[in-house]
């Protein structure tokens, strides 16, 4: 059927909701024996080891997350500075024993910090690394051998010869392996593998910004090419997105031809449960052809309701200067177990959304809106409020203390209800689906990660706390009815003062 048939996502979407009696009706439980690696790994392959005196970026955060470096700009590629992007964005940040586990804490928050998200790199003009094919290894800083040669052509070709590709310096490649979530998250994986792969971007674009090499997202290509590329299993692995990242005036020139990978990877579990709704939905997304690809990039969303308002809420935002360096933002993000029910500044939040509401430089159009229960915000009417993103402004949907109704939404937990905002990343999801098909159904919640992952780092910039939250789907809605009537929550993210700094810990 393929990527227009969108009963597919409406589908998928209705049966991985929750609500209060499906999370308590689910026979489902944790087999911890069967805890999969969270690191891909090829025993036999050799592997290239990357610079591990790092010194990374001391310039400030805030500064760098709507950064946009020009497509036909960029300054050169070097082996430490793309060893810098790529740890910022999925490297290993600390490692802890906690009785008989080894904790590994990585640089990106992941969902139950299963780190679903594999990061290849398609190298070429990277001064001190030879031209091919990689596959990065957070656990070691190293990167695998796949292929000898210049694969972005080839690349180019399968996502209708996008040109930012074909001059790129270097193409990232990101997929999920799903069993890493779905060992806990059953089917419902599929929609936080995309959570994942927004938040390791949201990095990676700040890293990127801070080296002053250009970057942009891209999602739309053919994926049985990429796959057989990257030598991935498409019923375990799937393609999320690539970047084009840099710009060189020597484009690659001829496409190579592509043998079978064969290399041998270490089983991640002894045993691995299929779950075929979320197979369906991957298979259902999938973009096959060049003409599928060629439609989904010229895509245009019908024209959106207004939801402008008179008396939206503008506030002062605090100066970049102010926040820490991405680097000691990147090595002191975390995500907050607890929260001490303090009230941030009204001028913190507002800086955290203005920071991190910019769409990121990508090949599909803004899908999300953002909404935030306030609970404590200093010089900020409590309230359920809608946040424009182009005027920077609140909206207040209703007054009132809703700590209790912010709880319950994000499935009962305290952090709702203790922390100083919630954010709910939410879309409409039919008229996402109408313009891309099923595959904006994964652009839409990536998107909403990008922007969730950029508010993890705007928080910690400003000493502040974050942590991502999933949510009962429906009652979200209704609670921010009637201004989000028609759209579905995709993300949530609390933001506030942890109660110690014991209780961050990594995701």
């Amino acid at each position: 059927m393929g990527n227009e048939y969108i009963e597919a996502a409406r589908v998928f979407h209705e049966i991985t909701k929750h609500s209060y009696t499906s999370v308590r009706s689910s026979p489902h439980f944790l087999d911890w024996d069967n805890k999969p690696l969270p690191y891909k790994i090829y025993p036999t392959a050799a592997s290239v080891a990357l610079p591990r005196d790092l010194n990374l970026s001391s310039t400030p955060t805030l500064s760098l997350l709507s950064s946009y470096v020009p497509a036909d700009f960029s300054a050169p590629i070097d082996t430490a500075s793309l060893t810098r992007i790529l740890f910022c964005a999925d490297g290993l940040t600390r490692q802890k024993r906690v009785g008989e586990d080894d904790y590994h804490f990585r640089a990106a928050a992941s969902a139950g910090a299963l780190y679903p998200i594999e990061i290849y790199v398609a190298a070429n003009d990277v001064e001190g690394l030879e031209s091919g094919l990689y596959h990065f290894s957070p656990a070691d800083l190293r990167m695998t051998g796949l292929r000898r040669g210049d694969w972005r052509s080839y690349v180019a070709d399968a996502a209708a010869k996008r040109p930012s590709i074909r001059n790129a310096r270097a193409v990232i490649a990101m997929s999920a392996i799903y069993w890493r979530s779905e060992w806990k998250y059953r089917a419902r994986a599929y929609r936080y593998c995309y959570w994942d792969a927004g938040t390791i971007l949201a990095n990676l674009l700040a890293a990127a910004a801070a080296e002053e090499i250009s970057a942009e997202v891209i999602t739309a290509f053919e994926d049985p090419a990429l796959e057989a590329l990257l030598g991935i299993d498409t019923e375990h692995e799937g393609m999320i997105a690539l970047v084009a990242l840099g710009h060189t005036d020597e484009p690659a020139l001829s496409s190579l031809a592509v043998e079978p990978l064969t290399l041998e990877t270490i089983p991640l579990s002894s045993t691995e449960v299929a779950y075929p709704d979320l197979i369906k939905m991957h298979r259902e997304s999938r973009l096959v052809t060049a003409e599928e690809v060629t439609a989904v990039s010229a895509a245009k969303l019908d024209s959106a309701p207004s939801t402008s308002s008179t008396s939206a809420l503008h506030l002062e935002t605090i100066t970049s200067e102010e926040s820490a360096g991405l680097g000691e933002t990147i090595l002191r993000r975390g995500s907050s177990r607890a929260f001490a029910q303090e009230a941030i500044t009204a001028e913190e939040l507002a800086t955290i959304m203005a920071a991190s509401s910019e769409h990121p430089q990508a090949d599909f159009p803004p899908l999300t809106g953002t909404y935030l229960i306030v609970n404590a915000a200093t010089g900020m009417e409590p309230g359920a409020y809608y946040y424009d993103r182009q005027a920077r402004a609140f909206e207040l949907l209703k007054a009132g203390n809703f700590r209790g109704e912010a709880g319950y939404l994000c499935l009962e937990q305290p952090l709702g209800m203790d922390c100083s905002a919630l954010i709910v990343y939410m879309a409409d999801l039919e008229r996402t689906l109408r313009a891309l098909g099923n595959r904006g159904y994964g652009d839409a919640h990536l998107e909403a990660g990008i922007l969730g992952g950029r508010a993890y780092l705007a928080a910690y910039s400003l000493g502040r706390g974050a942590t991502g939250l999933t949510f009962y789907d429906d009652d979200t809605t209704k609670f921010f009815e009637p201004h989000a009537v028609g759209k579905s929550p995709l993300l949530m993210v609390a933001l506030g003062i942890p109660r110690s700094r014991m209780k961050i810990v990594a995701a």
